[in-house]
């Protein structure tokens, strides 16, 4: 097996068939892959709206002059915007076999990223955010400035909390970053190794009721579309847990054939292998707002940004330990900015504690989605 990529029609045949022959030659196990034939149906493939190619390269440096302004003009303390930029991505697949395959399927993206500075007696704060669409026109009308520039200015004055355990309620974003480290508990590669602990747990209830848990690769408005995985295989809306029971795992072709089971569409490259990797894979919304899941808490805690996840983390046995920001919540409402504090638990049985889902589900630039979430309890160290 050899991958390639070509920036134009020039596919060089002779190098593609002669590393593909030196590959074989190197084989050392009896490792068997299958040419997929493909599947009877497929989902339809994404219109494009190209509408960012319709827009002139100086239009596009105009936007983001305006963004530097506008973020520079909020507050005297932010001194720079060293990171302004804008990014543009078409992309095109076609995947055609000797056993008769010939799919084809097209994405396209746009987005900016800003980082924003300030300085305030002697302290530096920096603040990244992003904004990614499938239409130019949201990011002209992007909310990104207030974005980025609130979360920066709230970083000053902020301080740690006592250490002690607090109701908690993680934003839509951390939760996601939170999420993303645990979702290798559903891929068929980890179950193999035995790296996770839902190996034959098909029905049990893992979570709490109130948890469902969706991987769509065919989610119409995502930035992300698959009708088709990288092995050919056609993709399509699962639940991985449902209520709170755990479903079953994602594969590709070799992991699905390991458990004597069929793929689940989720086989994409990386690097020179075809790994199981969730498409859209996020946690189900609820229906409370922002007010309802504060509401009733007489001192707890938002948390809004987690760092350090994946040295903090284990993804076996679902400990973790990352260092937080954020603010505190007393009698129902935000007072003040929170940091340098650490948010200890376990995935499992904080996902077993749940008093509350929000309504404001997003899925994020890496994929994973969450709403914000109201969790009974976790211990946090502070001062």
């Amino acid at each position: 097996m050899a991958y390639f990529s070509f920036e134009d029609e020039d596919i060089d045949l002779d190098l593609v068939i002669n590393t593909l022959k030196a590959n074989a030659t190197s084989l050392n196990t009896k490792e068997e892959f299958e040419i997929y034939a493909g599947d009877a149906t497929y989902p339809e493939k994404r219109t494009l709206k190209g509408t960012f190619l319709n827009v002139s390269v100086s239009e596009k440096i105009d936007l983001l002059k305006k963004i530097e302004k506008a973020v520079k003009s909020k507050d005297a303390r932010i001194v720079s915007v060293p990171y302004c930029r804008y990014n543009e991505v078409v992309s095109k697949v076609e995947i055609v076999n000797s056993k008769g395959l010939n799919l084809e399927k097209e994405n396209e993206l746009c987005n900016i990223i800003v980082q924003a500075i300030a300085k305030d007696n002697n302290a530096s704060y920096s603040q990244f955010d992003l904004d990614i669409s499938l239409d130019y026109n949201d990011l002209v009308n992007s909310d990104i400035v207030e974005r980025v520039t609130n979360k920066l200015l709230s970083k000053f004055n902020a301080e740690p909390v006592a250490s002690k355990t607090y109701p908690v309620v993680f934003e839509n974003e951390a939760m996601a970053d939170l999420f993303e480290v645990f979702s290798s508990f559903f891929s068929g590669e980890a179950a193999i190794k035995k790296l996770t602990p839902l190996v034959g747990k098909e029905g049990e209830k893992i979570f709490s009721e109130k948890i469902t848990i969706i991987d769509d690769p065919t989610m119409k408005d995502a930035i992300e579309y698959e009708p088709f995985d990288d092995e050919g295989v056609a993709c399509y809306r699962k639940e991985v847990v449902k209520d709170g029971v755990f479903q079953g795992l994602l594969h590709n072709l070799k992991t699905a054939k390991y458990f004597n089971t069929k793929s689940t569409g989720n086989g994409f490259k990386s690097g020179a292998n075809v790994t199981v990797r969730g498409v859209n894979l996020y946690i189900a919304k609820g229906d409370a707002t922002k007010e309802e899941l504060f509401a009733g808490i007489k001192e707890g805690l938002y948390i809004t940004e987690v760092t350090g996840l994946h040295a903090g983390a284990n993804p076996i046995t679902g400990d973790f330990s990352t260092q937080s920001s954020g603010y505190l919540i007393e009698d129902g409402k935000i007072t003040r900015p929170v940091t340098l504090i650490v948010v200890s638990g376990n995935f499992f049985k904080m996902m077993n504690e749940i008093e509350a889902i929000g309504d404001d589900l997003k899925i994020f630039s890496s994929g994973i989605g969450s709403p914000s979430i109201r969790f009974r309890s976790l211990p946090v160290s502070g001062k």
